[in-house]
């Protein structure tokens, strides 16, 4: 349990940095490292999975809080934009737990291994994204909102990977693009954590101390930590150059990619 919490302590660190740098949760990164642990401990895939991906959304409650608000103080996460994506992210992020618990977990880990890479090699090769003549309209971001929130809460993701570069299509400037999509990883991770909470609460073969898919000792060493350093991020993001932070969110996915390819 000491091990654990040391892992968990380091994922806390890097997870928050990442959070305030680049507007995403840190799930990512926490969902591998708790599925490693899990499962060395002798988890069920089918059990290690959802929980690791339902652990990984409630430290994102406590971590995008605290990006967002930092975020804000320094006036770089526009409410309007927020405003318009949580209509739909609260439609789409209480669906994608369902299919998470419904589909094999060798196709799930296929999944991520695929959306991973492909993300990260988007940004490798750094592909002009379009930019939008007029503004989007009200019904353009309510819809995405509601694709964002169902894939975030599918991969156990605070959305800021799809939610960022929307924005910048929309016309936003990356620092307030950044803020506003840790703002929107709140909603997102708030409802998609209690519908694994809801979904796990009769399922039996868990491991001790977890609530429904949600591993509370994950929780706890996780966001003691993120919770401070996601501010350490936010502070960063605004001294650091946008193609630098693009190269850096680029190449801590690869780990990742690698590790859902050989699992």
């Amino acid at each position: 349990m000491i091990a654990e919490f040391l892992i968990f302590g380091l994922v806390g660190i890097v997870t928050g940095t990442m959070a305030g740098l680049f507007g995403v949760g840190g799930g990512l990164i926490i969902v591998p490292v708790m599925h490693f642990i899990l499962t060395s401990n002798g988890l069920a895939e089918s059990l290690a999975i959802p929980l690791s991906i339902g652990t990984a959304l409630a430290c994102i409650i406590v971590t995008s809080s605290s990006a967002a608000y930092s975020h804000y103080k320094k006036d770089s996460l526009s409410i309007k934009r927020f405003s318009q994506l949580t209509v739909g992210i609260l439609i789409g992020a209480g669906f994608g737990s369902s299919f998470v618990i419904n589909v094999e977990s060798e196709i799930l880990k296929t999944m991520l291994a695929i959306f991973v890479s492909i993300m990260a090699a988007r940004l490798f090769i750094n592909i002009k994204m379009p930019r939008a003549t007029k503004e989007p309209n009200f019904l353009f971001f309510n819809i995405s909102g509601g694709v964002i929130g169902y894939l975030s809460s599918i991969f156990g993701i605070g959305g800021g990977i799809f939610s960022v570069p929307l924005l910048k299509i929309s016309g936003m400037e990356m620092k307030k693009a950044v803020g506003t999509g840790a703002a929107c990883a709140f909603p997102i991770a708030v409802l998609s954590s209690t519908s694994y909470l809801l979904l796990g609460l009769n399922v039996e073969g868990l491991p001790d101390y977890t609530v429904g898919f949600i591993y509370l000792p994950g929780v706890f060493g996780i966001v003691i930590f993120s919770f401070f350093f996601a501010k350490v991020g936010a502070n960063l993001a605004h001294k650091l150059n946008d193609k630098f932070l693009q190269f850096i969110f680029a190449a801590h996915l690869v780990p990742v990619a690698i590790y859902w390819f050989l699992k």
